[in-house]
């Protein structure tokens, strides 16, 4: 047990480490972005063609998820690219959308390759941890049904599911990211308002 405590204090001290800064708010911000991101993706593969034109009401009765204002807003964004003409109510359409949540999550894994905090008697804290190599995956996932019906008969009904990833590896003080869809949706998101604000000045 001495043996593995020195080489632990040892090591520690011939290997440098990073960490992230925590967040202050109540939720960080690479959560929300996951799920965000999540319901962004699962939104790009609706297209009804039915409701083109066509006066329709979005049911969100039987929503319930995390951050369901954004999902709102997205889904109402979404059916007005594809043409829809939105109405207040639903005696004013011609087709109800119902909009539900399967689910709306994101999942987390660690895996270390090193020595994990050793807890030392007598004291309440413990050595610190030594890792050598480290990966972290984060997922956001969601799954959206999205039921069309008209004058009680149904037209289409779709499930729709999104995912973002984001990983990072560490090898003592080397640091690899090998996929993360957050860092490129937002690059693609800001490409896209420069293209559109290049067109406005052509």
């Amino acid at each position: 047990m001495k043996h593995i405590i020195l080489t632990s204090l040892i090591l520690t001290c011939l290997v440098g480490c990073g960490a992230r800064t925590f967040t202050n708010t109540e939720r960080a911000a690479i959560e929300q972005l996951l799920l965000s991101g999540a319901v962004d993706n699962a939104l790009e593969k609706l297209d009804i063609p039915q409701v083109a034109g066509e006066k329709t009401y979005l049911d969100f009765t039987n929503l319930k998820s995390y951050d369901i204002e954004y999902v709102k807003a997205a889904v109402r964004a979404r059916f007005a690219e594809i043409g829809a003409n939105l109405v207040e109510s639903a005696e004013q359409a011609d087709y109800v959308a119902e909009i539900s949540s399967g689910a709306l999550g994101t999942e987390y894994q660690s895996n270390l390759l090193g020595i994990p905090a050793i807890p030392v008697p007598g004291s309440p804290t413990p050595l610190p941890e030594l890792a050598l190599a480290r990966s972290i995956e984060q997922t956001g996932i969601v799954k959206l049904l999205v039921f069309v019906h008209s004058n009680g008969k149904i037209v289409t009904t779709g499930h729709y599911y999104g995912k973002v990833e984001r990983d990072e590896s560490f090898v003592l003080w080397f640091r690899s990211q090998p996929k993360d869809d957050i860092r490129t949706r937002w690059e693609a998101a800001d490409e896209k308002l420069k293209a559109k604000s290049a067109q406005k000045a052509d």
